[in-house]
């Protein structure tokens, strides 16, 4: 992956010289397409879950993920395989609800989000913190919040 990047970069700066800002736009976004940015990584992510598309949702976490439940560090999943599993059982099941994303921010490879799911009954806030290395999520961090949405 960092082969590409270089490969890309010494590409984009030899059609730089010279050139108009077209091409450096063309530059800037061959390189957020091989190396997207954490923020990127968690927002395709985050529609590959709202569109219960699994395997497309999976593909951005790394094999050893960790999915940890604040404040008591649960762990909510250690594995591709155990989030696969969990998802596939929500979606079977009809319990599946997508996430709405009320806000994001990111700082490095931290990426901080406040996600909303409200099946009408009860709406859960959720802020997730993500950390994102080489191009996927290696762990989460999850903070939910859970109130009556019927007053």
């Amino acid at each position: 992956m960092k082969r590409r990047v270089i490969i890309a970069a010494f590409i984009c700066t030899t059609f730089l010289v010279g050139i108009n800002n077209t091409v450096a736009m063309t530059c800037v976004d061959l390189l957020k397409e091989i190396m997207p940015m954490p923020k990127d990584i968690v927002k395709k992510q985050l529609e590959a879950f709202n569109n219960q598309d699994i395997e497309g949702c999976l593909k951005y976490f790394a094999e050893d993920l960790k999915i940890i439940v604040l404040p008591e560090e649960t762990v909510m999943a250690s594995s591709k395989e155990e989030i696969r599993q969990h998802m596939k059982d929500q979606i079977d099941s009809g319990d599946f609800l997508p996430a709405k994303l009320i806000d994001i921010s990111s700082n490095g490879k931290f990426v901080t989000t406040t996600e909303v799911k409200d099946d009408g009954k009860i709406k859960s806030t959720i802020t997730f913190i993500y950390y994102v290395e080489d191009g996927l999520i290696k762990k989460m961090w999850g903070a939910p919040f859970r109130e009556d949405s019927t007053n």
